[in-house]
């Protein structure tokens, strides 16, 4: 028989549900079921894609959620709620609002849940007063939780409570046994007192089996999510919520056993036939009531924007949107005539025409007061993606891309044969973000704005740690394997054990339990099986990085809403469902390379204040008028997207590749990729960003490409008639665009219809028959069977992971903009960047960027260091004139100065906001005291700031008007033996202070030597995550030259396929997806003179094993390998743990050639030759650095 559940979590029920919607519904249909719920715990996570997964399978969604019910402000049970269907909504409409009544609960002790009179209240449709909601009241409840032993009055009086307090026609009883022992939780005894009270109280009763997982086997997979919730290992779960599974029950059983548990329930409570047929009419008889049509109840694939009155609309949005668009024309295309002119109204014309017909006039509205709003905020803000394809989103100023210009497809991004919303996404300054979500709250109000969630689900870490507490692992040792685990899928696990490295260490230890005799010793075989169980399972859900959805009035309708971590409402729902829904899904995302561009420019208005100053100091052309360029402001102000994109010193230093901290070309595949291609021009730029990605790798397009660009190889092209759409990439197939015209041209199916066939391109289901329509339509238009043959093996192994041109462009604006800051005022983008930190490289590489380029880095200071990093001018009487250089009367002499950077005080580890808050205000301060007084300074914060030299220039002044010798060692000593808190002295008014100066700093007692320069750098490191003084590897000086180590600086000037040995701090690892599907690793290392790239294929991974991912000092052999003009990286051979001597590949001493004994001392352990910190005054708070690996 047919049989419907009516109570199923899904994996979507984090730390519970175990199976995915989509193989629910396959099991239920494999079962003849017509209809299937989903009850998801506290939310409705998982019902978009249980909805869409039964319209797929041709089956009845029915949906509903699991939530607990809140009394005196504890949990006192769960319930289940579904939705009524065919009612206009309402049930659904009702649901989502219930639903976020619970989260809207949520107070200090972070219960999800509602009180009765809540759910009571939702279950009516407020207009018409009928039932739209049905609650089940079952074994989870306060009522089913009561029936422990022999009690009967109590949950009588509870399931009273309930049917007083709902209304007639919203409440059933839920029966379920998973057949535990007798007085247990969803034991027989308590179906059977349940079904007897659904009877007294002539409640209908419905049957379920409180379903968790799709196949028996799940239970155990659902054992360690119990154990994973509630943060306890398996051996320690015991009560009626938290008890393992006895046998394994709650799983998607058939209708025939659904049937026989019937009968086993009726059996013991002394009913017959009569009384199961009725227990399963109504549970039909329910399942009718909450079919759920898609369309009418939920609103599936119906677009919804905010309404035009809300967007100061009066008239037509069609209408609008051709004005706004019209008069974006003359903005964008002043002097713009003739056949030019006719281009651009064509193009408009075209999109309008497209756009009107699918009716988003109002959605382009929407984005293009988005965009707007964000640009009044003054907030930097750039499009990104195929939005970049459009005119329309241009002339908004929505895009800063022309897509004319760069000879953009329209159909890439929207065409009449997508019915769904497009994206269109901006990125704007990361800083700001917050702020700018604050502000499209405000402007639309929190009825029609939502931010989005994401699902976050296990990976092989995060797997590893879950299962190794169920298992009662020992902390430290789940901590260790799970670091072991680098990049791959937690289901992999044992595939990964055979084949990385790595691991090899761990499998042994695997095989050896597995081959013991006892069955506790298989411990780790289990855990291996439990993480790849837990592989993708959601473990939480939290707010995506970007996403903003955007309604009418029914939006809260629509979706279920609940904080986020900013405090603002989140929908339930994640990317994946907008398009189902309807919803306006506009990706805002904060991109800290805006932020740091965006604090650049203030940095270079506030050290030059003009815009004469701006332009001798960036070196800029002038725009021949003879009062500087355009594009910089009368008050200094650089307008960044004025900029020309042809300035030559901008692309010089792109062609050098010196592109660390760059947007886009600064990891080692972008440095050898520009190194070999050289770019002159934006274009450039587009095709490198392109190409670098993984469809045309995994085509084999990068390297034809370079060799037809520099000539090395004919231009080479499928068939003349493909020459026009692949000619910019010079016969190579690098875009989306250019895959969309071949289509075009080779079948002549349009490019609407083009993109279409793209997006079958790696479908398995679409592909094939995709691949029949394009043979037979090429050769059709008289196409040989060669050409047929070799384009489809381009198109196909291109796929889906290829790169659309708008992508490109749009990346390609910020990529320049960065390029051109670092070209141009260099001292203020390195300040921005350290301020927001935007690359993949930690700040300490970018210190050691600085020292190649000449730029001062300045010491803390505690008068002169702010709270972000700046600019500052510093006297350079040695230096070397430069554009940057600049001169100062000293005395009636010019005394040159130039630009560094001074450190911020922000980076010091454990001070706090409000400290540096105060500091900041009470700046300049005269002594010590000044500074404990003004701005009640802790005493670690002191001595933090003292072991960093902040008190540096205080102490010298001291020194200077007494004499004395004192060391920075020994202001720490007498720091650390201040009391905690000294007694507050205020001056009191009209008081006279005497001028005695720095007391505490003049009597100083001279005891203890100065650090030396690496115990500063050490501080530093352990302080500030940063080496500013100097580098952390020049403490191996005597090391690295007795083995024959060669420099950063010096690999260029070696021959081809040289060996040699570098060493290093690692500074980037990472394994990006190759042509050939082995794992290939990229190891980045710092020395002090540069950066060297290291490669590390299959047999370098074996010898080297697992310290390729876990230690931070390097040495490495390998072998050159020159990547271009000015590139030269390293093929590995072999690498080394720098801090283990004992490995290490050491020649044999000669006479006066051993390694001193205090540099092997410090190497080994990291150990300082002498104590830097008397009495160590942050025992217990000194961090372990990820950054350098000091300390383990």
């Amino acid at each position: 028989m047919s049989f419907t559940h009516l109570h199923v979590s899904t994996a979507f029920s984090a730390h519970y549900g175990v199976s995915w919607p989509e193989d629910l519904v396959q099991a239920a249909v494999a079962d003849n079921a017509d209809a299937l719920a989903c009850t998801d715990r506290d939310g409705l996570y998982g019902t978009v894609k249980h909805v869409k997964a039964c319209m797929d399978a041709g089956i009845d969604p029915v949906v509903g959620v699991d939530l607990a019910v809140l009394e005196e402000g504890a949990e006192s049970g769960r319930v289940v709620v579904l939705a009524h269907g065919g009612i206009h909504a309402a049930g659904y409409r009702a649901l989502c609002r219930l639903v976020s009544d619970a989260h809207a609960n949520v107070g200090p002790k972070s219960l999800v849940g509602v009180t009765l009179a809540q759910l009571a209240s939702r279950t009516l449709d407020p207009k018409t007063l009928a039932p739209v909601l049905t609650v089940l009241v079952g074994p989870s409840s306060d009522v089913g939780r009561s029936m422990g032993g022999r009690k009967y009055q109590l949950p009588r009086r509870k399931f009273q409570r309930w049917h007083q307090q709902m209304p007639a026609g919203t409440m059933a009883v839920e029966i379920v046994t998973h057949l535990s022992t007798p007085g247990e939780a969803m034991s027989t005894a308590q179906a059977v007192r349940m079904l007897k009270l659904a009877q007294e109280f002539r409640v209908p009763a419905v049957l379920t089996n409180a379903v968790r997982y799709c196949e028996r086997d799940g239970a155990a997979t659902a054992d360690v999510l119990d154990s994973a919730r509630v943060l306890s290992p398996l051996a320690d779960l015991s009560g009626p919520e938290l008890r393992l599974q006895p046998n394994g029950q709650g799983w998607l059983k058939s209708g025939t056993r659904m049937t026989s548990l019937g009968k086993e329930i009726m059996r013991a409570a002394g009913f017959g036939a009569g009384e199961l047929a009725q227990l399963l009419a109504n549970t039909e008889k329910l399942t009718d009531r909450c079919r759920i049509n898609p369309r009418t109840d939920m609103g599936w694939k119906q677009p919804v924007v905010p309404e035009a009155s809300v967007l100061g609309i009066e008239r037509d949005p069609q209408i609008e949107l051709k004005q706004r668009c019209e008069a974006g024309i003359s903005r964008r295309f002043p002097d713009v005539t003739g056949s030019r002119a006719r281009v651009v109204q064509d193009r408009l014309s075209q999109e309008l025409t497209v756009i009107n017909s699918l009716g988003f006039a109002s959605y382009f509205l929407t984005v293009a007061e988005v965009s707007s709003m964000i640009t009044d905020m003054g907030v930097r803000a750039a499009a990104r993606g195929s939005g970049a394809s459009s005119l329309v989103n241009y002339l908004l100023e929505i895009s800063q891309v022309d897509p004319l210009r760069h000879d953009l497809i329209f159909e890439r991004f929207l065409s009449g044969k997508r019915s769904t919303l497009p994206d269109i996404d901006i990125d704007v300054e990361s800083a700001q973000r917050h702020n700018v979500y604050q502000r499209v709250f405000q402007r639309f109000g929190a009825e029609r704005v939502s931010l989005m969630s994401m699902q976050n689900g296990y990976r092989a870490r995060g797997a590893v740690r879950d299962a190794g507490l169920a298992l009662g692992m020992a902390e430290e040792e789940i901590g260790t394997i799970a670091k072991q685990l680098w990049r791959f899928s937690a289901r992999d696990f044992r595939e990964a054990m055979a084949e990385k490295p790595e691991l090899r260490e761990f499998a042994e230890r695997v095989e050896g339990q597995r081959t013991e005799a006892f069955a506790p010793n298989q411990q780790l075989d289990l855990l291996v099986d439990l993480t790849e169980r837990l592989d993708r399972l959601p473990r939480h859900i939290s707010m995506h990085p970007c996403g903003v959805i955007l309604g009418n009035g029914s939006l809260l309708d629509r979706t279920p809403v609940q904080p986020s971590g900013l405090g603002l409402q989140m929908s339930q729902f994640d990317k994946h469902d907008m398009d189902p829904m309807g919803m306006l899904k506009l990706d805002i995302l904060g991109v800290r390379m805006q932020s740091a561009m965006a604090y650049a420019i203030r940095e270079v208005i506030r050290i030059h204040p003009s815009k004469a100053e701006v332009t001798a100091a960036g070196n800029h052309p002038d725009s021949g008028l003879g009062n500087g360029p355009d594009y910089i402001q009368a008050d200094g102000r650089i307008e960044l997207n004025s900029v020309p994109l042809d300035d030559e010193p901008t692309f010089e230093l792109i062609r050098s590749t010196h592109t660390l901290g760059c947007f886009q070309i600064e990891s080692p595949g972008q440095r050898e990729l520009i190194g070999k291609m050289a770019p002159r021009e934006f274009n450039d730029l587009i095709i490198d960003i392109s190409l670098f990605r993984p469809g045309p790798m995994k085509s084999n397009m990068v390297k034809p490409y370079l060799e037809n660009r520099h000539g090395f190889a004919p231009e080479v092209y499928p068939h003349p008639q493909l020459k026009p759409a692949l000619a910019e990439t010079h016969g190579v197939t690098v875009f989306h665009e250019q895959v969309l015209r071949t289509f075009d041209v080779m079948t002549g199916c349009g490019l609407a219809q083009a993109d279409e066939y793209r997006r079958m391109l790696g479908n398995e289901k679409g592909e094939p028959k995709m691949e029949d329509e394009f043979r037979t339509a090429a050769r059709a238009r008289g196409f040989a069977l060669d050409v047929v043959d070799q384009v489809w093996e381009t198109l196909k192994a291109f796929g889906s992971f290829g790169f659309c041109k708008a992508h490109g462009a749009a990346f390609a604006v910020p990529t320049y903009q960065s390029a051109w800051l670092k070209a141009h005022h260099p001292e203020a983008f390195l300040a921005g960047l350290w301020e927001h930190d935007p690359g993949m490289y930690p700040r300490r590489l970018l210190v050691a960027e600085a020292r190649r380029m000449g730029i001062p880095i300045l010491p803390l200071d505690i008068n002169k260091s702010a709270g972000e990093y700046r600019v500052e001018w510093v006297q350079a009487p040695d230096a070397v004139a430069s554009p940057h250089l600049r001169t100062q009367e000293k005395d009636g002499v010019a005394v040159p100065r130039k630009l560094g950077i001074r450190m911020s005080l922000a980076g010091v580890y454990g001070l706090s906001a409000a400290e540096l808050k105060r500091i900041v205000a009470h700046q300049p301060y005269a002594s010590l005291a000044d500074l404990r007084t003004q701005a009640r300074v802790s005493r670690p914060t002191m001595q933090r700031l003292a072991q960093l030299g902040a008190f540096d220039a205080l102490h010298r002044k001291a020194k200077d008007e007494t004499g004395s010798t004192a060391s920075r060692a020994d202001l720490i000593a007498h720091l650390q033996n201040l009391p905690t808190r000294g007694k507050k002295s205020e001056p009191i008014e009209g008081q006279l202070l005497l001028p005695l100066g720095d007391l505490e700093l003049t009597n100083l007692k001279d005891k203890l030597p100065e650090p030396s320069a690496m115990e500063k750098i050490r501080t530093e490191l352990d302080l500030l995550a940063m080496d500013v003084s100097g580098h952390l590897m020049s403490s191996y000086g005597p090391l690295l030259t007795s083995l024959g180590v060669t420099t950063a600086d010096k690999l260029l000037g070696l021959r081809n396929n040289s060996e040699v040995l570098v060493a290093g701090i690692r500074v980037a690892t990472q394994t990006p997806p190759m042509r050939g599907g082995r794992r290939v690793v990229f190891i980045s290392i710092d020395d002090g003179t540069g950066c060297v790239d290291a490669t590390f294929f299959h047999e370098a991974q074996e010898k080297s094993g697992s310290l390729l991912f876990g230690t931070r000092l390097l040495l490495i052999r390998g072998l050159t390998r020159r990547t271009g003009p000015r590139g030269m990286s390293l093929q590995a051979l072999e690498a080394w743990d720098l801090s283990q001597t004992d490995t290490l590949p050491l020649p044999v001493p000669t006479k006066g050639t051993e390694l001193p004994s205090e540099s092997r001392s410090q190497l080994q352990g990291h150990i300082p030759s002498s104590n830097l910190n008397p009495g160590d005054p942050l025992r217990g708070t000194r961090r372990t650095l990820a950054v350098t690996g000091l300390g383990g």
